[in-house]
């Protein structure tokens, strides 16, 4: 290589090493890996409820620590709620794990001193994001397995058991994916909360993916979805 070219391919890594140093916008980085809950069933539904339920519980043992007979609790049910899945199952779901629990439910809001539990879910729907990405070691382990079969046809006496490594590989994958549902574009935002008369004693909330197909459990078909482009 030449004096000359040598000075060239300086100059162009000083360029490059000052580009990736100096950026108009801030580098995009990824959180830290964390999990989400997927509601794919009814069963789920009675998963929080029963989650909620006892949240619930402690919250007013410890906010009326003194009392021998608890609040009574009243949980608003409203006309909308009835178009939706969720929200007619979940009325019944959360009221059942309350009274298991001994909690004192009411059908109307009679007494000032009724304790209002409300609930919601929110529908969100990504337009634009990437969900998935190759795990790490992806290509090279591709890179490996047509190497380890293309060896054992040319070199070896049985070239068939070159390709148990690669089917075992499948299986791990498939395994992984049973167990590991995957994300979505559509999330729900689960929120509850319970006042006594201006004052919030309680708070809950919650996000979940659900299947694409799934959005009209949980709004009527005459709301829009919210639309995220992120």
């Amino acid at each position: 290589m030449t004096r000359i070219s040598k000075y060239v391919l300086s100059i162009i890594l000083l360029l490059v090493l000052v580009g990736c140093t100096h950026r108009p916008i801030p580098l995009a980085t990824s959180y830290p890996l964390t999990t989400q809950n997927k509601m794919q069933a009814a069963h789920h539904w009675n998963v929080l409820a029963e989650d909620v339920a006892s949240r619930l519980q402690d919250t007013i043992n410890l906010t009326f620590p003194e009392n021998t007979v608890k609040p009574a609790i009243h949980i608003r049910f409203t006309g909308e709620m009835e178009r939706t899945p969720f929200h007619k199952a979940f009325h019944n779901l959360l009221r059942t794990q309350l009274v298991r629990r001994g909690m004192n439910v009411v059908t109307s809001t009679e007494y000032s001193d009724t304790l209002i539990l409300d609930y919601d879910m929110q529908v969100l729907y990504h337009h634009d994001r990437r969900l998935t990405y190759p795990p790490p070691g992806t290509f090279s382990a591709l890179a490996g397995g047509i190497w380890l079969v293309a060896h054992g046809i040319t070199q070896w006496e049985h070239p068939y058991v070159a390709a148990f490594p690669i089917t075992a590989a499948m299986d791990a994958y498939s395994l992984a994916d049973m167990y590991l549902p995957g994300a979505t574009n559509t999330e729900v935002i689960f929120n509850a909360s319970v006042t006594m008369a201006q004052q919030y004693i309680f708070g809950y909330a919650d996000s979940y993916y659900i299947n694409d197909g799934d959005y009209d459990h949980y709004e009527s078909a005459g709301k829009t979805i919210q639309v995220v482009d992120k």
